[in-house]
C-alpha cells in the first residue's frame, strides 16, 4: 500500500470542489456553516481549527444543491469506473468519515495510537499516531473527524475542545439526540461549537452561563 498520507488523495478533491464553478458554492456553504457554528474571525485563537472543521463539513457532509451528494461522494461516483483498486478503496472509505464528539480514553493496551469513544454511538476507535497526540489528555472532550485510510483511522486537522466542567451538560444534550438522525446530531455538534466560541470571547463569564440553550449572549 502507498505510504502517502490521506491528504495526498484528498487535496485534489478539495481543489476541484472549492475553485472554478464551485467557488460561489463554498461562499454559500460558509454562511450556512458559520451561522450554526458561530462566526469566526481571523484573529480568533481557533480560526485555523474552525476553517478546517468547515472544510471537512463541506467536502464530506454537505450535499451539493441539486445533486444531493457531498463533494467526496460525487467525486467517488464520477470516478469509480476509472480508479485503480487501491484508490477505489481509499475514496470509498473517504465516504464514511466519522464526525462526532469524542472522549479520549487513553492509549490502547496493545499497539500505538489513541483510544477515543464516540459519545453518540458509544463505539471506541483507535486513531493512528499523529502529530496531534501530545495535545491530548485522558478524559478530554472534543469535536473531531475520523478519516479511515488504509485500514486505520486518522484525525482530520480540525478540533474543538470543550471545557471538562461542562461534561454533564454535554452528555445530557447528547442523550437527547443519540437515537435521532445524523443531521440532528450534527446540529448539536455545531451548537456546542458556537458555545465554545462564545466562551473564548466572554471568558470572564461563568462557563455554565454560556454552555446553555438559555444564554442571552450573542
Amino acid at each position: 500500500m502507498s505510504t502517502e498520507s490521506y491528504s495526498f488523495y484528498l487535496d485534489p478533491v478539495i481543489e476541484e470542489y472549492t475553485t472554478g464553478d464551485y467557488y460561489r458554492e463554498v461562499f454559500a456553504a460558509k454562511q450556512e456553516f458559520f451561522d450554526k457554528a458561530g462566526i469566526v474571525y481571523e484573529d480568533d485563537p481557533e480560526y485555523e481549527q474552525r476553517m478546517s472543521i468547515f472544510m471537512d463539513w463541506y467536502i464530506f457532509d454537505r450535499d451539493l444543491p441539486g445533486i444531493d451528494l457531498s463533494p467526496i461522494k460525487l467525486h467517488f461516483r464520477k470516478n469509480k469506473e476509472k480508479l485503480q483498486a487501491q484508490e477505489l478503496a481509499i475514496y470509498r472509505d473517504f465516504c464514511s468519515t466519522i464526525h462526532s464528539l469524542f472522549r479520549l480514553k487513553g492509549k490502547p493496551f496493545f499497539g500505538t495510537g489513541l483510544k477515543v469513544e464516540d459519545l453518540f454511538s458509544k463505539k471506541t476507535y483507535v486513531v493512528a499516531d499523529s502529530a496531534f497526540d501530545q495535545a491530548f489528555a485522558r478524559g478530554d472532550l472534543f469535536e473531531a473527524r475520523l478519516i479511515p485510510f488504509q485500514g486505520k483511522y486518522h484525525f482530520s486537522k480540525g478540533f474543538c475542545f470543550h471545557p471538562l466542567e461542562m461534561e454533564s451538560f454535554i452528555l445530557g444534550e447528547i442523550k437527547k439526540v443519540r437515537y435521532q438522525d445524523k443531521s440532528r446530531q450534527t446540529k448539536l455538534i455545531l451548537q456546542l461549537s458556537a458555545m465554545k466560541l462564545r466562551h473564548l470571547r466572554f471568558n470572564h463569564i461563568d462557563v455554565k452561563h454560556i454552555y446553555t440553550f438559555d444564554s442571552r449572549l450573542g
